[in-house]
């Protein structure tokens, strides 16, 4: 059980910090730099900060399905994923989106019955 926990404080401490570093790092570098000046055309570069976090995402909750029995307890995920990904499509704000992936994920897991 040690482990689990330290393994999931790794694992937001490592969100914490990326995503520290995708939102300061632009306002640390000087305007004359190449790299900021890539980073604001949408050269490659611009695409690493949400992929790392895509990434990081995938690594918590990957495990978590792969340990799931049952339907009941597949269909929290599945809907509040889907109920995430159609959240951004329609609105595009991530943060909008994360927040109805979460209500859905926990009104579908009480309807399940999961977990309490």
């Amino acid at each position: 059980m040690i482990g689990g926990e330290l393994g999931f404080w790794g694992a937001v401490i490592a969100m914490a910090v990326i995503t520290y570093l995708t939102r300061a790092l632009p306002f640390m570098l000087s305007n004359r730099s190449r790299l900021r000046r890539r980073l604001a055309e949408g050269a490659s570069l611009a695409a690493l900060g949400p992929a790392l976090l895509a990434g990081i995402a995938a690594a918590v909750i990957v495990p978590d399905i792969l340990a799931l029995q049952g339907l009941s307890q597949f269909l929290p995920y599945a809907g509040g994923l889907l109920a995430t990904a159609l959240s951004v499509r329609r609105w595009g704000n991530s943060g909008l989106a994360v927040i109805i992936g979460v209500v859905v994920y926990g009104g579908l897991l009480m309807l399940a019955g999961v977990g309490g």
